[in-house]
């Protein structure tokens, strides 16, 4: 456990709108890695933005110790099983027919089995995010995935042809990217010596909630994207089936190192503040299993460790959440865990 103090400072006020924010919840703990303190959480009014935002916030030079132990250190690449080399066939042969990937990167047996795919209780956001939701480029294409965790995903997207770069704040997951031969920069994406108009693509995926300023974030992510480029970005949703649930159970809110949590429009406003010019955006189901095993643990226990999702009864409470939530989408646009942001420079 680390029993190092975080030191915090006040947030009284929405960090989007500024807006004054009420009370959402109080006295939480860390739900999954043992960060020191009691946190809470204030909420802007619906009529606002509705973000949500954790009052006090450790300070940015202590936001480190809220990590250690953190996922992202020893997240496992896809492969090794012969079950999960046909499953990630299947996938493949998916990207191959949705995105336009080169048929080379199947075998035939799995172009034909790829619609077996769409029975994933994720769906079709789950399946196209292992290709970050981007169509197979016309030519070379740079890609740089912006909190890289442990490059599982660009190592996934370097399988597709993409050139590929990371960048994370966590030393943990910057070495277990460098580790699959993958280029990654550790620090802030603005400490980074990226130029302008760099990158043919720029992917974010639970990345945002996590930064004191999330705005200077997607200009930065804005500047180095090249003019017809693409932005793609993941964030938890606030305002979604999950938190109305599970309430201060729920998973994402992930005290204390969620720091601002956003709704559609409140990501809207951002994402259009920044500059870009948004082509897609809505909730997805993708991975609701997760969030759905671990928030019965919290609401059980106060406590959701990553093992958990071993145990196959939480596996299976986990995709039967999961279900149910694909179920409430189509009735309700807003009903997903997570929210999806597709955008361009103009």
């Amino acid at each position: 456990m680390n029993s190092k103090v975080i030191r915090v400072q006040p947030a009284a006020s929405c960090p989007l709108c500024g807006a004054a924010g009420k009370p959402l919840y109080t006295g939480l703990k860390d739900f999954s890695y043992d960060a020191p303190g009691e946190w809470n959480f204030r909420g802007c009014p619906e009529n606002n933005c509705g973000m949500v935002w954790l009052d006090p916030a450790p300070v940015p030079e202590d936001l480190g110790l809220a990590y250690q132990g953190y996922y992202t250190h020893h997240q496992p690449e896809p492969g090794a099983s012969l079950v999960r080399d046909f499953i990630w066939g299947v996938w493949l042969g998916y990207l191959v027919w949705r995105f336009g990937y080169p048929a080379k990167l199947v075998k035939p047996w799995q172009r034909w089995l790829a619609p077996l795919a769409l029975l994933h209780p994720g769906g079709r956001a789950e399946l196209e995010a292992a290709a970050m939701h981007l169509p197979a480029p016309a030519g070379p294409a740079r890609v740089v995935d912006v909190g890289c965790g442990s490059g599982v995903l660009l190592a996934r997207m370097k399988q597709l042809g993409w050139e590929v770069e990371g960048t994370d704040v966590d030393a943990g997951g910057v070495a277990a990217t460098r580790a699959r031969g993958i280029r990654c920069s550790e620090g802030e994406l603005r400490a980074q010596p990226f130029p302008e108009n760099h990158f043919d693509a720029v992917h974010s995926a639970h990345v945002l909630e996590h930064v004191p300023d999330p705005l200077a974030l997607l200009r930065e992510c804005f500047r180095i994207l090249k003019p017809g480029g693409t932005f793609v970005c993941l964030t938890p949703n606030v305002a979604g089936w999950g938190q109305n649930y599970f309430g201060q159970s729920w998973l994402c809110l992930d005290p204390p190192r969620h720091l601002n949590l956003f709704t559609q429009p409140a990501l809207r406003r951002a994402v259009e503040a920044a500059g870009f010019k948004i082509t897609r955006l809505e909730t997805t189901i993708r991975t609701a299993w997760v969030y759905g095993a671990l928030s019965y643990c919290i609401r059980k226990s106060g406590r959701a460790k990553m093992s958990e999702l071993n145990r196959p009864l939480n596996l299976l409470k986990g995709v039967g959440y999961q279900l149910r939530q694909r179920a409430a989408l189509r009735a309700e646009s807003n009903a997903g865990d997570e929210l999806l942001v597709i955008a361009t420079k103009i």
